[in-house]
């Protein structure tokens, strides 16, 4: 609470201290170990430098840069905040179809037609804050490519509207930062999805496998918090410097000696409170459990009341997917990504796993288990073509060997054949690096001189691939079998659990290995 703000020191990368931006006090475990800042910066450019090399960050910098325009403006006259609004006709027709709904239904029975009248019935306040909550969720909309986005999308939609309506009770009058803040409060996660999907996978599996926090996988694998990078890309941006402040995280929640509580202080805890109760899993039976959970944790800084917090969460749900609805998203899509496991047939995995440990048990031959490997995979997930291939000692080359899909297995064989070298190409990478390659869209500008050109123009002809992914197989070191698979655009994209159950085949493929090498 008692933290000092760090200066807002400009909008170049370089004029940003990173060390002192993810050192603050409160931000890290006590006793861990840090490596040199110098590894954060890396990463950062490296978000930068994507974002710049991409048409979604101009779209992204304009969007901000009309926020910016919108919350400046908190002193201005209604003209004058009108008139920007209605610069932006897609904004203005946005903004009249939201207060029109039944979100504003009480004020108004006759219906809005014009923005000078929704500020005279709503109030010019309101309207500016709807105005530039919504340029922030388009911004997030429009770059939402995958189901994922889509859910952080819709969470920053309900952070947003939980945030309007505890300003609303408490009469705050910092409503613009809370709201902005709440619905911008995973900027960086959303990023490192957006623009790194691979990196933002490696977190989630070692989230799971290492059973540890967000903030410590993230850390273990970019150097630096989700938080901090949102907050660094926050100020490159040059978002008001009090909504880059309450996008800090909090660790302290109880006031020490009665220390004093600023409006600052409470912006940030209220957004942190808000993360919480919005990330509390829709559909389940524990709303009231976690709730107080929640509440109680927070009683000393906020004094909320437990009942209060699941009438928030309660009201956020359906005006978030009413909301949706009105601005054209899905409003299932952060659904989808909760329930869906990338299995096509539940049991059919479960047997065909059960079956591959039998035939282990029965010492059946590497070309028996490997065949029924890959018919199980093919069967159970979302694939179109599944292969295994295996290294060709006379030709230093890998060669597929065990076929499944709709493509012809001898064209196949032709087109999906390498040569094993040190390079650029990812599928040599994986070797190389002896680390798991997941390409989600393989048009994307990022991956054009990863993906070697005999893909582009051999196997995208055969399996109209959207996406694939590389498991390679290793034993003592020694490279010894490759798992791919590659999917269409009709499939789901291939989250944590399918990438957890191909990296179980892997296992067993090992152990085969392992077994018949005796």
């Amino acid at each position: 609470m008692g933290e000092p703000d760090s200066p807002h020191a400009g909008i170049d990368l370089d004029a940003i201290s990173v060390k002192d931006l993810i050192a603050e006090k409160g931000n890290h475990p006590e006793g861990e170990v840090r490596s040199d800042p110098q590894d954060y910066r890396v990463f950062v450019n490296s978000i930068i430098k994507k974002m710049k090399g991409q048409d979604a960050f101009i779209s992204f910098s304009h969007h901000i840069s009309n926020v910016n325009q919108i919350l400046t403006m908190k002193y201005s006259s209604a003209a004058d905040i009108a008139r920007v609004i209605l610069k932006d006709m897609a904004l203005t027709a946005q903004v009249l179809t939201l207060v029109n709904s039944s979100f504003y239904r009480q004020f108004s029975s006759k219906g809005i037609s014009t923005i000078s009248e929704a500020m005279i019935i709503l109030g010019t306040d309101e309207v500016r804050q709807v105005a530039a909550s919504l340029k922030v969720y388009e911004m997030m909309k429009d770059l939402a490519n995958s189901d994922i986005l889509k859910e952080k999308t819709l969470k920053g939609l309900q952070r947003s509207i939980m945030a309007r309506q505890i300003n609303t009770e408490r009469g705050s009058q910092a409503s613009d930062t809370l709201q902005i803040s709440s619905m911008v409060y995973e900027l960086g996660e959303y990023l490192v999805a957006l623009f790194d999907p691979e990196t933002y996978i490696q977190v989630e599996i070692s989230m799971e496998e290492k059973n540890i926090s967000k903030i410590e996988a993230a850390k273990s694998i970019m150097g630096l918090s989700y938080a901090d990078l949102g907050r660094i890309v926050a100020l490159k941006l040059n978002l008001p410097e009090d909504i880059v402040q309450a996008m800090r995280p909090v660790t302290q929640f109880k006031r020490k000696n009665g220390a004093s509580f600023s409006e600052k202080d409470e912006q940030r805890y209220l957004c942190a409170f808000i993360k919480e109760l919005c990330d509390i899993p829709d559909g389940g039976d524990d709303d009231l459990d976690q709730a107080a959970y929640i509440t109680d944790k927070y009683r000393d800084i906020l004094k909320f009341d437990m009942r209060k917090a699941v009438s928030l969460i309660k009201m956020s749900r359906e005006k978030t997917e009413h909301h949706a609805a009105l601005l054209d998203i899905d409003p299932l899509a952060g659904k989808r990504v909760k329930s869906a496991t990338g299995v096509k047939d539940k049991k059919v995995l479960d047997e065909g796993m059960s079956q591959l440990k039998d035939a282990l048990k029965k010492e059946l031959s590497i070309h028996e288990i490997f065949t029924r490997l890959v018919e199980t995979m093919d069967n159970s997930f979302y694939f179109n073509q599944t292969v295994i291939s295996i290294p060709k000692k006379q030709t230093n080359t890998m060669e597929p060997r065990f076929i499944r899909g709709p493509a012809s297995p001898r064209e196949i064989s032709s087109a999906l054949s390498f040569k094993i070298e040190s390079g650029p190409d990812l599928f040599n990478n994986a070797i190389d690096r002896k680390t798991d390659i997941i390409v989600r869209d393989i048009h994307k500008e990022a991956y054009k001189r990863q993906i070697p050109q005999w893909y582009m123009t051999q196997v995208t002809r055969l399996t109209k691939a959207r996406g694939f992914a590389v498991f390679p197989v290793f034993v003592d070191d020694k490279i010894l079998a490759m798992i791919y698979v590659d999917w269409d655009t009709n499939a789901p994209d291939l989250n944590r659990k399918t990438i957890e159950y191909l990296r179980g085949f892997r296992e067993l493929m090992i152990k085969t290995f392992t077994l018949h090498s005796r």
